[in-house]
């Protein structure tokens, strides 16, 4: 028996999968994020376990509150990484963002970073670390502003928390009412108080609701 030439496709025979854009756009990530988080695990092992206890991602979060005897109570957060310092800036360095809300109701989204010593265990127990904070608008790129209000932090892990002080960074950065200055900056208030933190892991959620929780 002859088969007739030319047959139409079966619509039954079986197809090859295919991912599509979708899918290799999810696997592309997939791979890059497996990538960086191998990167980090050889150059950054302590970077998943800040404050003692392990974190699938190599990052940590908290919160805590900073009590002015002047102006209230300023609550921040911070979310950090690690991140390359470069050949001239020994130590091992962190990015990311920190929020602050002031005891006026005020919030304010700043750009973090930091660091911390050279030579890191897998626990960071004890360890001094250093952390700043900067206002940077989105439309800095296009025309240099303001970076104010910012802060400076220096303290030690004691895990599970971060011990830190301002320095008097904020009663610079904020006149006695918790308003922020942002007049001429050689009118800069002076130190007037040291604030002391602890801050705490914890989600962003927290940190908004302790914002919205009457102040002392």
């Amino acid at each position: 028996m002859h088969l007739p030439k030319n047959l139409p496709p079966n619509p039954m025979r079986a197809r090859k999968p295919r991912l599509g854009c979708l899918g290799s756009l999810v696997a592309f990530f997939a791979l890059g994020t497996l990538a960086l988080l191998l990167i980090y695990a050889v150059f950054v092992p302590w970077a998943f376990f800040l404050g003692g206890r392990f974190h699938v991602l190599a990052y940590w979060q908290g919160w805590g509150r900073l009590h002015s005897k002047t102006s209230g109570d300023y609550v921040l957060f911070v979310r950090f990484y690690p991140t390359p310092g470069g050949a001239h800036s020994p130590g091992n360095w962190v990015r990311g963002v920190a929020y602050l809300c002031t005891p006026r109701g005020e919030h304010f989204q700043l750009r973090l970073g930091g660091g911390m010593g050279k030579h890191l265990k897998l626990s960071t127990d004890g360890e001094a670390m250093h952390l700043y904070m900067y206002n940077r608008p989105w439309f800095y790129a296009f025309s240099p502003a303001d970076d104010r209000p910012g802060l400076d932090l220096h303290g030690r892990w004691q895990n599970p928390n971060l011990v830190m002080d301002d320095g008097g960074s904020i009663s610079r950065a904020f006149l006695p009412d918790g308003q922020a200055y942002l007049g001429p900056k050689r009118s800069q208030p002076a130190t007037r108080e040291t604030l002391q933190v602890t801050l705490t892991e914890g989600s962003y959620s927290e940190f908004e609701s302790a914002c919205q929780a009457p102040r002392p």
